[in-house]
């Protein structure tokens, strides 16, 4: 009996990595919430628009909650309107100007948190500039973005601007975000009303591709012999999620999860991404996103297997200690995401590298050193630098202890009713 306690109390006891992983936790939350609820800062709308048209006479604010401004100018009278739609990983607020005509004269970013070298895009690219001299009395559609809400398709006008590649989903949003400003002013001054595009649902390929790989996944906990194809499957991930759907969870991703910047079910992709991943851990207690799902993740693996390296021999103490780089950076990425009001900083995972051809510099620099060391080390960047990889299996962890607690207690309390029924029965 004294053994069993013995055990029981090293088993319960909690070391140091304990305590530090708990500061990081106490402290990220305290970030997050400080960044949500008290660091953002309101926009000079008003400053805006004297900024960007010529000769502002007056500026005067319509009734309601809605951002838009009649404004009085030398050559005429203008409109301006705010809304916003989700992108990536937040949410995207455009002001549109619109001349007395109904046509469009600038689209300003008001406020926005996408990742920065993704979001650059845009400007460096022009994008903004196409909405010029498009009408408002109708939708403007997106060119390029098949399967998305808005798609120009075969549809016959010239009110569309074309998306750009490798930024679509923030493309999408900045489309979303001023034909929802256009329809409001167009029912306001220009007595047009229209059914906006954007509230339309989608359903592509890569949608039912995304979709079908999250099946297989989910069915592999139950049919055994699908391991058998898991190395093919994991080949399949890396071609359709990587490079074809550009689709995959990153700490960006889950920040906006977190922060309930939550797209409209339009963006179908977004929720199996999510649902999905985080669906394996609720239900299963199992963390399948990395195991099956995960593009980089395969990759590391299926380099492994080529290679046929003997692994590297690393201590436990050494393990240990690498273990505690994931959860660091990632504190250090939010903390700095707070500091800056610019959440870009969790944009330092290789996916973007590998799969799209664009990230920050020094993930150019460590990409060939994560996917050097996986021919010794299996999934090395999984294991000691993916903050999803870190937070999942965490979350998976906590999920099973809880699990396993509350039927502990459920056999207790049978245990307890079945004793109380004998003891009734041996008194009758």
């Amino acid at each position: 009996m004294k053994t069993k306690k013995n055990k029981a109390v090293l088993e319960n006891r909690r070391g140091w990595e304990y305590y530090y992983h708990f500061s990081l936790l106490l402290t990220a939350i305290i970030a997050i919430l400080y960044g949500v609820f008290w660091a953002p800062q309101s926009v000079d709308y008003k400053g805006i628009i004297q900024k960007n048209v010529l000769g502002v006479i007056s500026i005067e604010k319509m009734m309601g909650n809605q951002h838009a401004y009649k404004i009085d100018t030398a050559q005429g009278r203008f409109y301006a309107v705010c809304d916003s739609a989700i992108g990536y990983q937040s949410k995207v607020e455009a002001m549109t100007i619109v001349n007395e005509k109904g046509l469009i004269e600038k689209v300003i970013i008001t406020k926005q948190g996408e990742t920065p070298v993704f979001f650059e895009r845009l400007t460096n690219q022009k994008y903004f500039d196409g909405f010029q001299g498009l009408a408002i009395k109708e939708p403007i559609y997106l060119g390029g973005a098949y399967g998305y809400s808005g798609y120009l398709g075969s549809i016959k006008t010239n009110n569309y601007i074309d998306t750009v590649t490798g930024s679509t989903v923030s493309s999408h949003a900045v489309a979303e975000a001023v034909n929802k400003g256009n329809s409001y002013l167009s029912g306001q001054f220009f007595n047009t009303q229209w059914a906006n595009p954007y509230d339309l649902f989608q359903l592509s390929w890569k949608d039912m591709a995304m979709i079908a790989m999250f099946l297989i996944a989910f069915a592999s906990a139950f049919i055994k012999k699908l391991v058998k194809i898991r190395l093919a499957f994991l080949l399949v991930s890396v071609v359709v999620l990587g490079f074809l759907v550009n689709q995959f969870v990153t700490g960006s991703l889950l920040l906006s999860a977190i922060t309930l910047q939550i797209p409209r079910i339009t963006n179908l992709k977004w929720y199996v991404l999510m649902a999905g991943s985080l669906g394996f851990i609720i239900l299963l207690g199992k963390n399948l996103y990395c195991a099956w799902i995960c593009p980089f993740g395969a990759v590391q693996e299926i380099l492994n297997k080529a290679a046929g390296f003997k692994s590297l021999n690393i201590s436990q103490k050494t393990i240990k200690i690498l273990r505690l780089v994931a959860p660091t950076i990632l504190w250090v990425a939010l903390l700095l995401g707070t500091l800056l009001g610019d959440y870009g900083t969790l944009d330092y995972q290789p996916f973007g590298a590998l799969f799209l051809f664009k990230s920050v510099w020094l993930m150019w620099l460590m990409l060939p050193i994560f996917l050097f060391m996986s021919l010794f080390i299996s999934r090395f960047y999984c294991k000691f630098f993916c903050p999803v990889g870190f937070i999942y299996n965490l979350l998976n962890r906590w999920r099973n202890k809880e699990v396993r607690i509350w039927k502990q207690r459920l056999d207790r309390l049978k245990r307890k009713k079945k004793e109380k029924q004998e003891t009734l029965s041996s008194h009758s």
